[in-house]
């Protein structure tokens, strides 16, 4: 794996944790993953869409190496408990709260089934996601809020974790991601090592890195109104982005994410929203992740 992704994978330890790429051999993203270091494994947390379409790819690398890969979507759940005060309710309850570096994990037990605490940025709040046996998820949640019951959790579905993800400014496989991006566009650069030895696509990434720089970004969008994901942002009668995902945010509003061509990507730039040569009205472009 050390010389498929982008990250030190070698350097991990059992406990630790990282983000890491995988790039296909001209440096575009094909997948985006979270790291988990066991003793004898590390496994890897990634959108569906990666593991259908691009883990045959990654497994074909592997092939002459003293490795494997498992599909273990059938045999694990994982539970989000994110949120203010979710980790000292987990703390009160006597489970196990995993260190605080990025990606770090912890094993615990919950309802007799063994479980893993995990740091992951993917709903860009406070709080871990618990990785569980399946056959045990329907005992762990309830453990869970009996656990839980002082911190009242609100159980939200995956419409309210797509609005966190975007107001986070966090990509997803089939929105910010189709195989056609460099790291530096995405802003996902930190889970690049630009100083460990050879990678899949690391002369493109690297050259981009200390020579040069990308011609378009990702960047967040706020607007009066709903803004369709597919929409052409518009400068001078000219496409300059296109949203890539949308949201309406209870907190913030209509907020979207697209790649914005660098020298329209600037904070407080306003550009014309247009679907189907119909323009809708002006976004502002503005910093990830979004803020109030």
């Amino acid at each position: 794996m050390q010389a498929l992704l982008t990250s030190d994978v070698s350097g991990l330890e059992r406990g630790e944790g990282q983000a890491s790429l995988f790039l296909d051999t001209k440096g575009h993203v094909r997948g985006v993953l979270d790291l988990w270091a066991e003793d004898d494994a590390v496994l890897a947390g990634c959108d569906v869409g990666f593991v259908e379409s691009v883990l045959p790819d990654l497994g074909r690398y592997v092939l002459a190496a003293d490795v494997s890969i498992e599909d273990r979507r059938d045999h694990e759940t994982v539970i989000a408990v994110h949120g203010a005060g979710s980790e000292d309710s987990l703390s009160g309850a006597g489970l196990p709260i995993p260190a605080e570096a990025p990606h770090a994990h912890i094993a615990g037990t919950i309802a007799g089934a063994k479980v893993r605490f995990a740091r992951t940025p993917d709903l860009g709040t406070l709080g871990v996601e618990v990785h569980v046996p399946t056959g045990a998820i329907d005992d762990v949640w309830a453990a869970l809020e009996e656990a839980m019951r002082d911190f009242v959790p609100v159980y939200v579905g995956w419409n309210i974790a797509e609005v966190l993800r975007v107001e986070a400014g966090i990509t997803s496989f089939g929105h910010e991601i189709n195989g056609e991006e460099f790291p530096q566009e995405a802003r996902l650069d930190e889970a690049i090592d630009y100083k460990k030895g050879c990678y899949l696509g690391q002369e493109t990434v690297a050259r981009i890195h200390y020579r040069g720089q990308v011609k378009r970004v990702l960047s967040g969008l706020r607007a009066e109104f709903p803004v369709t994901t597919g929409a052409k942002l518009i400068s001078s009668d000219n496409e300059v982005g296109r949203v890539t995902s949308s949201a309406v945010s209870p907190r913030l509003g209509p907020i979207a994410l697209a790649y914005v061509r660098r020298e329209q990507s600037e904070p407080g730039s306003a550009l014309g929203v247009r679907v189907d040569d119909e323009d809708l009205g002006t976004a502002r472009v503005v910093s990830l992740p979004f803020d109030d």
